[in-house]
């Protein structure tokens, strides 16, 4: 007996069939087609309640103008609040919507590089300046006509 006979002989009730629930293949995957049709209707929501907000503005903006009342002109501030949030949702969508199928995969690459020598030359070679083996270059001094030949640091 499975779970479904025993919970069926329990409560008095007949069992059930086992059915398998298929997936109908919504949810859970990436559908560029049905991100435009998303991407549409989303972008129809916003637009009807801009324009449905800009009536209730003007109606709201008259009322408040005829009544003098503070608290019409309270409702007045925060239609204007919500419409401009309207706004930035729209261009939050375009936003998002580019994200989405724009999205680039990045490689990273691992170069791991190993140095052959000494401490010592690997020190000679990160920081020349503080280098225990110095490159000379030569020079001519002059000095009263009679030159001279040295070695001196770079």
């Amino acid at each position: 007996m499975n779970i479904n006979q025993n919970l069926a002989k329990l409560f008095s009730i007949e069992p059930t069939n086992d059915k398998t629930i298929q997936n109908s293949g919504s949810g859970g995957t990436f559908d560029i087609q049905s991100l435009q049709k998303d991407y549409e209707l989303v972008q129809s929501n916003l637009k009807n309640l801009i324009g449905t907000g800009n009536v209730a503005l003007e109606s709201a903006l008259k009322v408040a103008t005829e009544s003098d009342s503070p608290r019409a002109f309270e409702v007045v501030a925060i239609l204007l609040k919500t419409m401009a949030d309207l706004n930035n949702n729209v261009i939050d969508v375009h936003k998002k919507v580019k994200d989405t199928t724009n999205q680039k995969v990045e490689v990273k690459q691992t170069n791991n590089s190993v140095f052959v020598g000494s401490t010592k030359d690997l020190q000679n070679i990160l920081n020349k300046e503080r280098s225990t083996e110095k490159n000379y270059m030569e020079a001519e001094v002059v000095n009263n006509d009679k030159k001279q030949s040295t070695g001196l640091p770079e």
